[in-house]
């Protein structure tokens, strides 16, 4: 017999760039421009910080505090029937 478990999860990414200001007025003119066109998540802005490199930091926070769905599926190996339960445990 098999029998899996399913768990759906919430991810939060953080995506960190760092730019240059130099690059940042160059582009857009002066920090105050850059912040409305990232506040309005303009063409402009998601063009320019896409060339950037990023450190990416992931939060599976549902794994963490739990408040995540389960779902059990047992499958016979003779019958070839799947049977699915919803949080069998709990």
């Amino acid at each position: 017999m098999i029998v899996k478990k399913y768990e759906y999860h919430q991810l939060t990414s953080t995506l960190t760039y760092e730019i240059d200001e130099e690059d940042i007025i160059e582009e857009f003119g002066s920090i105050e421009t850059f912040q409305n066109e990232c506040y309005e998540e303009s063409d402009k802005f998601w063009e320019f910080v896409c060339d950037y490199d990023y450190d990416r930091e992931d939060d599976l926070w549902t794994d963490r505090k739990g408040g995540y769905d389960v779902e059990w599926e047992i499958e016979s190996e003779e019958e070839d029937v799947f049977e699915t339960c919803s949080n069998p445990f709990r």
